[in-house]
Formats: C-alpha cells, structure tokens, sequence
C-alpha cells in the first residue's frame, strides 16, 4: 500500500513538473512574444515619428523658400525704390542747376574773339566744362537742335520763319534742352522753319 502511495505521489510530482515545466515554456513564449510585439510597438511607433519628422521638415522647407523668395522681393523693392529716390533727387538738383548752365553758356556765347586767349574767360569755360562733366556722369546731355528736324517731343518752337510747312527743322536754338537718361528734363528752344533746301523748289 505504501508502495503504492508512493508511486502516486512520484507520478504527480512528475506530472506536476511537467506541468510546472510546460507552463514555464508558455511564460516563456509569452514573454517572447510580449516582447516581439513591444518591438513591432516601437518599430511602428519610429516609423511614425520618422513620417511625423520628414513632413515637419518639408513645412519647413517650404517655409523657408517663401520666406526667401519674400525676402528677395522685399530687396527688390528697396533696390527699385532708393534707385527712384536717387533718381527723383537728381532730377530737382540738376533742374536747379540748369539756370547755372543757362549763364555759363551765354557768358561763352559772349566773348569775343579777341578775349579767347582771356585767363578769366579760359577759366569760366573750364568750371563750365567740368560742370558739364559732372552733371554728364549722373545721367544730364543736351539735345541736339541746330539743323535737326523739328521734334516737338524734344524741341520747343517759340518762333518760326517763314510760311512754314510739312517738314520744318530748326534753324536757331535759344536755349539748350536737356535729358535726363531718357527722359525729357527741359525742351530746347528753337526757332523753325523751312531749311533753304527745302524752300529753293518752292520758289522755282
């Protein structure tokens, strides 16, 4: 009877150590399996921060060329505006100086041949050149009058000679015009008419 006892008790202790064993195994597997899918957590998890972090700095990116582009526009127009300024600036100094300009020629238009050789006019005709000069590298030229076709978009006509007709040039100037770059600063003053070419096949 003992005997029998005996057996039982070693035939449940074996089967509870197989039992103690295979549930070990279950933890086991569990535990890998419980750690598998943790890392398959994490892994998905990176992945989406990885995702999260590229579209993040593809708004940055497209911030920044915006914020690139607005600022080249905004030098642009700094640029375009102190460039008008400068212009505008130039523009009044220099209409204030064409009076200057105006007595300085008439002074030269003045002298007489026998004063050429004159130090005071020799030294007027050098400041009105290096005037010129100046005023030449800012943009200011004269235009050209004296026996050019009559442009009423350059030339001003306060006398004319003659019947007139279709085709008039000038054939006196009375006060200089000038541009400014391309534009007009101030007409010249000229007096037209019919060049003598032009007046010989009338008169045949």
């Amino acid at each position: 009877m003992t005997d029998k006892n005996e057996v039982r008790e070693e035939t449940e202790g074996a089967t509870e150590q197989v039992n103690l064993e295979e549930e070990s195994r279950e933890e086991e597997l569990t535990q890998e399996q419980r750690e598998e899918a943790e890392e398959a957590g994490e892994q998905q998890n990176d992945r989406a921060q990885l995702e999260q972090l590229e579209e993040e700095k593809a708004r940055l990116v497209q911030q920044l060329l915006r914020l690139q582009a607005d600022f080249d526009n905004y030098k642009r127009r700094m640029t375009q505006q102190l460039a008008s300024m400068r212009l505008e600036a130039n523009e009044q100094l220099i209409k204030d100086l064409l009076p200057v300009l105006d007595n300085f020629e008439r002074a030269m238009q003045a002298k007489r041949e026998d004063q050429a050789e004159d130090p005071f006019f020799q030294g007027m005709e050098m400041i009105y050149k290096g005037l010129q000069d100046v005023l030449a590298n800012h943009g200011l030229k004269p235009i050209a009058a004296l026996g050019q076709p009559f442009d009423p978009n350059l030339h001003e006509a306060v006398a004319m000679q003659g019947s007139g007709g279709e085709e008039l040039s000038v054939l006196a100037q009375v006060q200089t015009g000038y541009l400014l770059y391309d534009k007009v600063l101030r007409h010249t003053k000229v007096l037209v008419g019919q060049s003598e070419e032009e007046d010989q096949p009338c008169q045949k």
